[in-house]
């Protein structure tokens, strides 16, 4: 019997990819019970949904699966196949949500930063905390606009001229916002 060199390189390098991928799943990806080694952690999230998911803690987003490390490679293959399932085999209703369909047409299963909560029901439900980032990044980008428009008119030669004189800026750019406690305003608007 002879054998065809190409049919057993084929088998081998088979095998080895399926040991590379459950490799690369042990080394990436938490298990249901293992404790994480920080209070956040990286994951896909999904919304509950009580008809596709069985009755729970309806309008919560469900931890699908926590990572270890931030393969975006990875992490975006797992969240390719969560949203083929949705949707081509799953209805887009929701009894809260009347949007669902748009939540869910428009990449509803991204990475998140979230501090996962263990309910008595079994459910591992998520508190996202992406959107500090988000708000972080928009006042930062607010101060960086406004830090520019001051240093332009730092530039103009009466301005200048008016420092040399009076050793401070003029009113119109004497105030350079500062880092420290740029999100103080926010603190005001949630109290």
């Amino acid at each position: 019997m002879m054998f065809d060199e190409s049919e057993t390189d084929n088998e081998y390098s088979d095998s080895d990819s399926d040991v590379d991928s459950v490799e690369e799943y042990t080394t990436n990806v938490y298990e249901p019970e293992e404790p994480s080694s920080t209070k956040f952690n990286i994951a896909l999230c999904e919304i509950h949904n009580e008809y596709l998911h069985g009755p729970g803690p309806n309008s919560h987003y469900l931890v699908y699966q926590r990572y270890k490390n931030l393969n975006m490679d990875f992490i975006n293959s797992i969240a390719e196949n969560i949203i083929y399932e949705y949707t081509h085999l799953h209805s887009y209703f929701h009894p809260i949500f009347r949007n669902y369909q748009n939540i869910v047409r428009n990449n509803f299963v991204k990475p998140e930063i979230v501090e996962c909560v263990y309910l008595s029901s079994n459910h591992c439900i998520a508190i996202l905390k992406t959107f500090w980032i988000k708000i972080i990044q928009r006042t930062w980008k607010n101060i960086l606009k406004k830090r520019e428009e001051i240093n332009k008119r730092r530039y103009r030669i009466s301005s200048l001229i008016y420092r040399e004189i009076n050793g401070k800026w003029p009113k119109d750019c004497s105030d350079y916002l500062p880092l420290k406690g740029m999100l103080s305003p926010l603190k005001r608007a949630l109290v």
